[in-house]
């Protein structure tokens, strides 16, 4: 993902985004290279959570990146506009990867119990996100926890990802089969 069509004052102020973050957070969130962090963004490191990207990374307006746990984004990783991602955990996240419009990837489900008839909210269950090298994510999407997606991977607007995904295939729907291989 480039941001080709962004004045050159929008993509100094990302910058300078990504260099305040980088030393707000110092030792928690670590960057070989310069990225970009668009406007509006919520990047949130909390307690023993870090975030560590192996390269370049281009974070588009109005994001949510969260990390509790550990959150590792490749390079050449690009997250488009609404998206969020919150590791509670641990989600791995491969290189040459792009998230289209309102993704969420999220790590962890809310662990309720029932009791007198009144619903207790008791934390959450955790279960660690792996995605792999070359993949893309469409609008609208949502990967679950616990799921691998493997290499080579197009997923399709709307779609609900519940289990693990193999190498080099399109998926679509809710919950998702595999539409085809690459």
């Amino acid at each position: 993902m480039r941001l080709i069509y962004k004045s050159t004052f929008y993509k100094v102020s990302c910058v300078l985004r990504f260099l305040a973050l980088k030393g707000y957070y110092f030792q928690k969130f670590s960057a070989p290279v310069t990225s970009m962090i668009g406007r509006r963004c919520g990047i949130y490191i909390q307690g023993n959570g870090e975030i560590r990207c192996n390269g370049q990374i281009i974070v588009n307006n109005d994001v949510t990146l969260q990390a509790l746990g550990s959150l590792t984004l490749g390079e050449h990783f690009g997250i488009n506009s609404y998206s969020r991602i919150i590791a509670h955990e641990s989600i791995a996240i491969g290189h040459n990867v792009t998230i289209g419009q309102m993704v969420s990837i999220l790590d962890h489900d809310h662990d309720f119990s029932i009791q007198n008839g009144n619903m207790l909210l008791n934390g959450y269950k955790t279960e660690p996100i792996s995605i792999g090298n070359n993949v893309w994510i469409g609008d609208k999407s949502t990967v679950l926890k616990g799921v691998t997606i493997g290499n080579n991977v197009v997923v399709g607007a709307n779609t609900l990802v519940h289990k693990d995904v193999p190498d080099n295939c399109v998926i679509g729907g809710t919950p998702f089969k595999i539409l085809k291989e690459l």
